[in-house]
């Protein structure tokens, strides 16, 4: 039985992240020889210049190299309650305690403002008060911003609108960049649906 993952979303720079591919499903529980209990995978990442892959646990810790994996841990072996707490949260799978449990990780859900808000990611539109963001396809008031020792013109803070890119399997939206005129992350990996 294998479970839905996350995205491994990294902060990590595209250098670092050029031979890893994303995985979206993986094993139920995880474990190395020498944990003391097993765990819930999060997210997951093959590495492809080698025969490696690495799993991302909720509860922070990376299982990778030689490891187990269970639809189900052997009776009495003990499995990290922080890692079944927040999978169950995560409505990865079913609550082990029978209540209603809930998780929101972060970075996963489109930010609440435009990532391109107060940044030159924008189109000029005639008249040049009005820019339309390149990175959610909204109108919005143009400004200077940052003051006498870094000013700069940028569309202003605002939601973001419908038209949001499609995120980066690694960093999500956290570094947007333009590419001919085309808001892409700025590692150059092809987004996620």
């Amino acid at each position: 039985m294998t479970v839905a993952l996350l995205p491994p979303v990294s902060s990590a720079p595209a250098e670092f992240l050029a031979d890893m591919e994303p995985l979206a499903e993986g094993p139920r529980f995880v474990r190395t020889r020498g944990m003391s209990r097993w765990h819930r995978p999060r997210s997951g990442v093959r590495f492809t210049n080698r025969d490696r892959t690495v799993y991302g646990c909720w509860c922070g810790y990376g299982v990778g190299g030689a490891f187990l994996s269970a639809d189900e841990p052997p009776a009495g072996e003990p499995v990290c309650a922080t890692c079944e707490g927040r999978a169950a949260g995560a409505g990865q799978d079913d609550s082990p305690t029978g209540r209603p449990l809930i998780f929101n990780p972060r970075h996963i859900a489109p930010p609440k403002n435009c990532p391109a808000s107060r940044s030159s990611l924008f189109e000029e539109l005639p008249g040049g008060r009005v820019g339309r963001c390149l990175a959610c396809g909204d109108m919005q008031p143009l400004r200077a911003m940052g003051g006498p020792y870094n000013p700069r013109y940028a569309i202003v803070q605002h939601p973001t609108g419908q038209a949001l890119v499609a995120p980066c399997p690694f960093h999500r939206w956290r570094q947007l960049t333009t590419r001919n005129g085309v808001v892409v992350c700025a590692c150059g990996r092809e987004p996620t649906s």
